[in-house]
């Protein structure tokens, strides 16, 4: 029921941009947009006039221009929980996530090493992998080619740290957290769309990141998050590889613009 839905809104859109075009040319992309902004934004269980705001006019921008390209992912794809356990994931995908999270925990001693030389910076940032690009060689385990798994790096949260409320850019992947130094304490957490996860509780986190989320350390000790984005399960794996593939090409070396307040490793 959700593929039928899914087409009949792809056919509606694609009538609607062929008639606007007819009557109004080039322009009529605008008010494509906008809709394709509205639809996108309209998934949120927190709606309301705030979040609208920094959607359209906020840090939200980004993933509104990206629209188009993340409703048409939503139609190649199966249906969007907007948070997941791992066990609402295909076989494979449940393989690729229990393996990293096993090297994780192997590996958390030497990756914590990493840090050490960032004291004072509030929120630092490590990536291994970036959409199927290896950077750090460091550990060689997570230089490995996963067939699902495109990017893997490392967050520290310290002592009473927080990011603002965001948006990821892009509904291609579904971002992973797993809190591998193990919290002992509920004032170190994520809420994404009104929906919170304590790390202490559930170390483990799979969302849609292009919903409004806001991470929180507010106690005395250290967050190290894994920090993994996944190819969302497809009707058509090839295609989502390919988008990504040409998406990874593109921002191959924009980390400093996504994470400008993050210090990288």
């Amino acid at each position: 029921m959700d593929t039928i839905f899914k087409f009949i809104l792809l056919i509606l859109l694609i009538i609607s941009s062929y008639i606007l075009s007819i009557n109004i040319g080039i322009w009529s992309i605008f008010p494509i947009w906008i809709l394709c902004g509205l639809i996108d934004v309209s998934r949120h269980k927190t709606m309301n006039l705030k979040l609208l705001k920094e959607y359209f006019c906020g840090k939200g921008f980004l993933t509104f221009i990206l629209s188009p390209l993340n409703l048409f992912s939503d139609l190649l794809s199966l249906r969007n929980l907007h948070t997941f356990k791992v066990e609402d994931l295909p076989k494979e995908h449940q393989d690729e996530v229990n393996d990293i999270i096993s090297l994780f925990d192997k590996n958390s001693k030497e990756i914590g090493k990493r840090f050490e030389d960032a004291v004072g910076d509030n929120r630092s940032m490590l990536f291994y992998q970036w959409y199927g690009y290896k950077l750090d060689q460091t550990i060689i385990d997570f230089n490995k080619d996963y067939k699902y798994i495109k990017t893997i790096g490392v967050s520290l949260f310290r002592e009473k740290t927080s990011t603002s409320r965001h948006f990821g850019p892009l509904r291609i992947t579904y971002r992973i957290l797993y809190n591998f130094n193990k919290v002992q304490n509920e004032g170190s957490f994520i809420e994404a769309d009104g929906r919170i996860n304590k790390w202490k509780f559930n170390p483990l986190f799979i969302f849609d990141d292009t919903l409004i989320h806001q991470s929180f350390n507010e106690e005395d000790d250290l967050r190290y998050c894994a920090f993994i984005d996944i190819i969302r399960p497809s009707y058509f794996d090839n295609i989502m590889k390919l988008i990504l593939s040409g998406v990874g090409f593109l921002l191959k070396n924009t980390r400093s613009i996504f994470y400008k307040n993050w210090k990288m490793i």
